[in-house]
């Protein structure tokens, strides 16, 4: 025994690093993606106020990253003190501005955005490209918007006719305001209407997936829940909401939530028997939980986790010899797939 549980820890060990490797936490990406949780970091702005990006601020942020030597960055600039401009002032109270720039020493550039800005701006200065660092910024100007529980709906690198369009799409939906589509907003919309719904169930799906990782599965539920209502026909949103009702040790109603699932591909198939079989096994139904993750790998034999959620049956059972040989199939999908 004391030789599979070694195992199991090697096992899981090496799922869990291959999840960081794979999941590529390990090197920032070039641009932090939409969807994502904004990361959190503190700053002095060049009045000496502080200025912290968190989370959980309850308000809506914008981060603009510009040159104040660079025409592109001018023109955006304008263009995001237009969009704040028709802001209502009452939601004004709810957003958190700040620029991100090197030469902050242009302070003709900086104050005619004071001037010009309906709301207040913090300037950052960032000489040793420390916040461009944490967020992935390659490119001048990018503009991120988060909402109130910091994630990210738009991330836009660069400087082109519809800059301004899709900053403010952007940030009516950060504000949960209603947007009037203007005729020269008419093609982007009608662009992201088409992944609109998707588009909000992935953004929970995302959000339910950070939440899990950093074992807040409540949390994650919730999410994943509201996804689900969004997005019913996602087998994905659909998937991960029994997957985490399994951890959530609620396997009953994994059981009767995902019985009902019908994939299309046999990669489908398997992840919806993996959950079953989860349930299952939550439920000490070993012969039904082995039937189910049998099924799983027939359907997807390249599932690392699926050998290793059978290897935990029958290590339970005792069988030591079949144990062994299904965390081993487990290790060497896992670094075939590195």
């Amino acid at each position: 025994m004391k030789t599979i549980r070694n195992i199991v820890v090697a096992v899981v060990t090496v799922l869990v690093f291959s999840t960081v490797i794979c999941g590529d936490l390990l090197t920032p990406p070039r641009r932090i993606p939409e969807g994502a949780l904004i990361p959190e970091f503190f700053a002095v702005d060049t009045t000496g106020m502080p200025f912290e990006c968190r989370q959980s601020s309850g308000k809506v942020l914008i981060l603009a990253f510009l040159s104040s030597q660079q025409k592109h960055s001018q023109e955006a600039v304008k263009e995001i003190l237009w969009v704040l401009s028709r802001i209502p002032s009452d939601r004004l109270a709810s957003l958190q501005v700040a620029f991100v720039m090197q030469n902050v020493d242009n302070k003709d550039f900086i104050a005619s955005i004071q001037k010009e800005a309906p709301t207040k701006v913090h300037f950052l200065r960032d000489d040793q490209y420390r916040i461009w660092g944490i967020f992935g910024i390659i490119a001048t100007p990018t503009v991120l918007i988060s909402d109130s529980q910091g994630m990210v709906l738009c991330a836009k690198s660069g400087y082109a006719y519809n800059f301004a369009s899709m900053f403010k799409l952007g940030l009516l939906e950060a504000l949960e305001i209603p947007s009037k589509v203007s005729s020269e907003d008419a093609l982007i919309v009608r662009t992201l209407d088409n992944r609109t719904m998707s588009a909000k169930a992935k953004r929970h799906l995302q959000m339910s997936k950070l939440l899990s990782g950093k074992g807040k599965v409540s949390s994650a539920i919730e999410q994943a829940q509201i996804a689900y209502k969004i997005d019913p026909n996602s087998l994905e949103v659909a998937v991960e909401l029994g997957d985490l009702l399994c951890r959530d040790n609620q396997a009953q109603e994994a059981v009767k939530f995902v019985s009902m699932l019908s994939g299309q591909s046999d990669r489908d198939k398997a992840r919806i028997n993996l959950v079953m079989g989860l349930a299952k096994h939550q439920m000490d139904q070993l012969e039904e939980a082995e039937k189910f993750l049998q099924e799983g790998i027939r359907q997807d034999p390249t599932s690392p986790r699926l050998h290793f959620e059978l290897g935990r049956i029958y290590q339970e059972r005792n069988d030591s010899e079949r144990a062994m040989k299904e965390y081993f199939r487990a290790l060497q999908l896992i670094f075939q797939k590195e």
